[in-house]
C-alpha cells in the first residue's frame, strides 16, 4: 500500500485486513476492534486476562529457550489469534522482564509475527515484543504498519520504546493516520517542545475522525496556542485551527475542555480579534457560534467570574452579528448543490434566519436528507410547517414505509436502508410544535419498524394540547397499540389513551 499510495493516510479501501470479518447485515450495530481498542483505552479501562497472559508466555518461553519447532511458532501465532492484544499487551511484557527471557530472540519473534502474523492481534503482540525488545533497526517496519490505525497504537508504543528520537518517530507517525490513530499517536507528543511539532499540532495535529476534542486541549497546551495567537502574523492556517481547538474546547467531551485550559479567556478574546477582521469562513462561523453557545451557559462549575464571561459574551455576540456571516450563509443555502450546503444550514439555524424556502430546494434535490428535513421543520412557521408535511407526502415513500413486510419492530435504523425513515423521523419529531399538523406522517411513524420513530409520533400527539388531538389520533394509536412489540412504547401508548379516552 505505501509504494502505491505513499506514506499516508490511505484511502478507506487500504485499510483492509486479511481477518476481517463480515459486516453483519441489517441495522445490527457494530463496532470493530480498532474502535473497541480506542473506546477501551479511553474510557472503560483495559480487562487484563491474565489466564491468556501465562499460557502465552509459556509458549513464548519454550520458544526462546529451548530448541524451537515450526510447529512451536505456529501455536503462538494461532493463540493469539483469539486473544485481546490489548488484554495481555503489558501482562506479557511484565512475564517476559519477570522470566528474564533473551531479548534478542522474544525480539526476533516479535519481528516474524508482525511481518508475516496473518492474524490482527498475533500482529499487534508482535509490535508489543518489538517494542520490549527491539531496537531502532526496526523504525521503518513500524512505521510502515502503524499506518494501518488498527495497528497505530501498538506500533506508536513500540516506536516510544525503541527510537532515540521519539518524538520524531511518534509525529512521523501522526501525520501517516487519520482517525484513532491520530488520537493515540499525537496523545503520545504531549509536553513536546520541538518547534515544527508545536506548530503542527495547532494547524493540524489535533484534527482526527473521531472527535477534535479528544486532541483540542493536548494541542493548546503543548502548541503553546495563547503564545502562536499572539504573534503578529497570524496565518489562515494557525487561525482557522485556534479556531476549532477552542470550538472543540468549548464543546467539552471526552477528554480537558475549556475549564481545564488556563489561557482560555485570553484566548478567546484574541481570537475574537483576529475573527472580526479576518476572512469570513463557514468554519469560522461555525467556531464563533460554537464558542458563543458556551459563553451563554458555561456551567455552574465555571472558574471564571461571571462578569469576565458576559465581557467575552457579548464579544462574540457583536462578531456574529456581523452582516457578512448572514451574506456568506445564505450565499452557500443559494444553491442546493453547494458542497457546504449542510454546515450553511446549520449556521442559518443558529442565526435564525429564516432559510426553509432554500433548504426545501434542497429536499427536492435529495428528499431522504434527514438532516435537511430536521432543520426545515425546526425553523418552519406554521405555514410553512403545512407546506413542509405536504411536501414529505409528495417526496417520502409513505406507502413503502407504511407496508413494510414486518410491520412494527424493534430495529435500530441503522444503515443506508433505513435512510427514509429516517427522514420521516426528523419531520414528525418536528410536528411536536405544529398542534393538529401532519397526522397522515403520524399514521405512518405509528405503524413504521423502527421504534423511536413510532415513539416520535407518539411524543407529537403527547405534547399536543388536547383539544388539538382528534378522535382519528385516538384511533390511531389504539391500533398501534394492539400490535406494539416494544413493551414501554406499548405502555406509553395505553397511557396516552388513558389521558385521551
Amino acid at each position: 500500500m505505501s509504494l502505491r499510495y505513499g506514506p499516508g493516510p490511505w484511502p478507506e479501501d487500504a485499510y483492509r485486513l486479511p481477518d476481517d470479518q463480515p459486516r453483519p447485515t441489517g441495522d445490527e450495530p457494530f463496532i470493530t476492534s480498532v474502535v473497541m481498542d480506542g473506546i477501551q483505552s479511553h474510557h472503560f479501562g483495559v480487562k487484563p486476562d491474565d489466564d491468556a497472559v501465562i499460557e502465552i508466555a509459556d509458549l513464548l518461553g519454550r520458544l526462546v529457550t529451548d530448541d524451537p519447532a515450526h510447529d512451536d511458532l505456529l501455536r503462538l501465532h494461532d493463540r493469539l489469534g483469539t486473544v485481546s492484544a490489548l488484554g495481555i499487551a503489558d501482562g506479557l511484557v511484565d512475564q517476559i522482564r519477570r522470566r528474564r527471557l533473551p531479548r534478542d530472540r522474544i525480539g526476533a519473534v516479535g519481528r516474524h509475527l508482525a511481518e508475516y502474523g496473518t492474524r490482527r492481534d498475533a500482529v499487534k503482540i508482535g509490535l508489543v515484543l518489538l517494542g520490549a525488545c527491539g531496537d531502532e533497526r526496526d523504525r521503518e517496519l513500524l512505521l510502515l504498519l502503524g499506518t494501518l490505525e488498527e495497528l497505530t497504537l501498538y506500533a506508536v508504543v513500540a516506536l516510544q520504546r525503541t527510537q532515540p528520537d521519539r518524538r520524531r518517530a511518534t509525529y512521523e507517525l501522526a501525520r501517516r493516520v487519520r482517525d484513532w490513530g491520530r488520537v493515540h499517536a499525537v496523545e503520545r507528543l504531549k509536553g513536546c517542545d520541538d518547534p515544527q511539532i508545536k506548530d503542527w499540532l495547532l494547524r493540524e495535529g489535533f484534527r482526527n475522525g473521531i472527535m477534535n476534542e479528544y486532541l483540542a486541549h493536548l494541542a493548546a497546551t503543548t502548541g503553546d496556542l495563547y503564545s502562536a495567537l499572539l504573534e503578529p502574523d497570524v496565518d489562515d492556517a494557525l487561525l482557522d485551527g485556534a479556531a476549532d481547538i477552542l470550538a472543540a474546547l468549548a464543546l467539552g467531551g471526552p477528554a480537558e475542555d475549556m475549564g481545564d485550559y488556563a489561557d482560555a479567556v485570553p484566548a478567546m478574546h484574541r481570537l475574537a480579534d483576529l475573527l472580526v477582521g479576518g476572512r469570513a469562513t463557514l468554519g469560522r462561523l461555525d467556531a464563533a457560534l460554537r464558542i458563543l453557545a458556551f459563553l451563554r451557559e458555561p456551567g455552574d462549575d465555571s472558574p471564571w467570574p461571571s462578569d469576565m464571561i458576559a465581557r467575552l459574551r457579548h464579544r462574540y455576540e457583536e462578531l456574529v452579528a456581523q452582516p457578512r456571516w448572514n451574506d456568506l450563509v445564505l450565499e452557500c443555502l443559494a444553491d442546493p448543490h453547494h458542497a457546504d450546503f449542510s454546515h450553511a444550514m446549520w449556521a442559518a439555524d443558529k442565526l435564525n434566519l429564516p432559510v426553509v424556502p432554500q433548504i426545501i430546494a434542497r429536499l427536492k434535490i435529495d428528499p431522504l436528507d434527514e438532516f435537511a428535513w430536521r432543520h426545515a421543520i425546526g425553523l418552519a412557521t406554521a405555514e410553512e410547517a403545512g407546506q413542509l408535511v405536504h411536501l414529505a407526502g409528495r417526496l417520502l415513500p409513505l406507502t413503502d414505509l407504511a407496508d413494510i413486510a414486518d410491520g412494527p419492530g424493534d430495529h435500530l435504523g441503522l444503515g443506508e436502508e433505513y435512510r427514509p425513515d429516517r427522514a420521516l423521523e426528523s419531520v414528525v419529531s418536528g410536528l411536536e410544535s405544529f398542534p393538529g399538523i401532519g397526522l397522515a406522517l403520524i399514521e405512518v411513524a405509528l405503524r413504521n419498524r423502527v421504534t423511536r420513530i413510532r415513539r416520535a409520533a407518539l411524543t407529537a400527539l403527547t405534547t399536543w394540547p388536547a383539544s388539538a388531538v382528534p378522535d382519528e389520533a385516538r384511533n390511531l394509536v389504539r391500533r398501534a397499540a394492539s400490535v406494539e412489540p416494544h413493551e414501554e412504547t406499548r405502555t406509553e401508548m395505553i397511557d396516552f389513551l388513558r389521558r385521551h379516552p
